[in-house]
């Protein structure tokens, strides 16, 4: 009886031993190997599905179809006219862009001009308030663009022979009717100018029988002195004195035939009839 305790304790012993050894060794398998490689089962699996999300992001992706609006629907359907695409938008945005910055710079310059001129008129006003053009400085302008004594009965057209000098009052006050005169018959009328202060014009002073001052030799285009007029001239007897001989010239009318001035005042030649013809 006791022999068989002995041998029952020594069995469930030997029982008890092989359970743990098969329970140490599914343990070892179970948590430290097997754990490793289910870490490395699962790393793989993430890393591929990691590389599947990228390459799915790489890929270009389908655009969803472009949503019109009610006023694009109505012109696609009543007129044919299909909505610009993105790139078509991003050109013609690009195109006014452009043109709104040409027309920019268009009036930037324009402004620029408009400153400008307005300075240069304001810079005018300012040396003529200055600087105002007196008699005498608009008497020596006129004898500087005076022409020469030589186109008279040469160039088909009448000629005013004004004598002056710088120190003649009178001369100084009708210089601005003079001027504008001159500047108003350009191209229809010959002026001389011929200053009297200076010697070298004595020859042609007494060609003209000139004894005062201003003196305006009035010579039709012939070369025939007509009228002197004396002192300061109206602008109306300058005007219908000019208006007849510049008509005696168009009709080439001589002798007999030509019109008479409407104002006459001192006659020259009237002893010396001959010398009214002049001929340089």
């Amino acid at each position: 009886m006791i022999r068989i305790k002995r041998t029952f304790s020594i069995l469930l012993v030997l029982v008890t031993i092989c359970s743990s050894v098969v329970t140490s060794a599914f343990a070892f398998h179970a948590s430290p190997l097997n754990t490793n490689a289910n870490r490395i089962r699962q790393f793989k699996i993430s890393t591929l599905s990691s590389l599947a999300e990228d390459q799915t992001q790489d890929e270009p992706q389908p655009q969803p179809p472009q949503q019109l609006s009610a006023q694009e629907r109505i012109l696609q359907q009543s007129l044919g006219i299909e909505p610009e695409t993105p790139s078509q938008k991003e050109e013609r945005l690009l195109q006014r862009q452009a043109a709104l910055s040409k027309t920019q710079n268009e009036k930037k310059k324009q402004i620029a001009v408009a400153v400008l001129a307005f300075s240069a008129a304001i810079f005018n006003y300012g040396w003529q308030v200055t600087h105002p053009i007196t008699s005498l400085s608009l008497l020596t302008e006129m004898q500087r663009n005076s022409a020469d004594l030589s186109v008279i009965a040469h160039n088909g057209k009448p000629t005013v022979v004004d004598f002056w000098a710088p120190w003649c009052e009178n001369c100084k006050s009708a210089a601005p009717t003079l001027a504008s005169i001159e500047k108003e018959y350009e191209g229809k009328i010959n002026f001389v100018m011929v200053d009297g202060d200076k010697g070298d014009n004595w020859p042609i002073i007494e060609r003209f029988g000139v004894d005062a001052i201003p003196h305006l030799a009035m010579v039709g285009s012939d070369g025939v002195v007509e009228t002197a007029l004396i002192g300061p001239i109206p602008r109306s007897v300058l005007r219908a004195n000019l208006d007849a001989m510049i008509e005696n010239a168009e009709k080439g009318q001589n002798g007999d035939g030509k019109l008479e001035l409407p104002y006459t005042m001192f006659d020259a030649f009237r002893n010396q009839p001959a010398l009214r013809q002049l001929n340089y």
